[in-house]
């Protein structure tokens, strides 16, 4: 495990929003070392499972599409779907709307990769929120959609 002199179960003084900010901080930390100790099993990176969750086998997306949507800039994501290329992961397809875009689509190892690490995913992720009760986390997701709904806005970022 990673160690972080910063993660603390001390909040340090300051506004409430400095405190939100750093207490999901830490959980995001945290849950990104647990999604690389998870995932390394799989020789993949939080990206490229990111990646493989947001595609599609058949029709795929387009890089751009990619880009916005894990918030990367297109240079990050071609050398990203590089690697995936190279490891038999995802292939390029021509956009069928628009045949200067390209879309980027699973290959069938990339199919079943993305299913055996969502399942490994998964079991852990339920291992580890289960240790609230059921009335805790329900409460904790809608709390954490109307703070993601409220980024989106103030960041003038779209859904997708």
């Amino acid at each position: 495990m990673l160690f972080d002199p910063f993660l603390s179960d001390e909040i340090e003084a300051g506004t409430t929003a400095a405190s939100l900010y750093r207490l999901i901080h830490d959980v995001y930390v945290l849950l990104d070392n647990a999604d690389r100790s998870v995932l390394a099993q799989f020789d993949l990176t939080p990206s490229q499972y990111r990646v493989l969750m947001l595609l599609h086998p058949s029709d795929g997306r387009r890089l751009t599409d990619l880009s916005y949507r894990m918030l990367f800039a297109r240079s990050t994501i071609t050398r990203l779907m590089d690697q995936m290329e190279a490891a038999g992961l995802v292939h390029r397809v021509t956009d069928p709307d628009d045949r200067r875009a390209q879309r980027v689509a699973l290959t069938p190892a990339g199919a079943d990769l993305r299913e055996r690490a969502y399942t490994a995913h998964e079991q852990y992720m339920t291992e580890c929120f289960s240790r609230r009760p059921a009335a805790e986390q329900e409460q904790l997701i809608q709390l954490l959609k109307h703070m993601r709904t409220s980024l989106r806005v103030h960041l003038n970022i779209q859904d997708t």
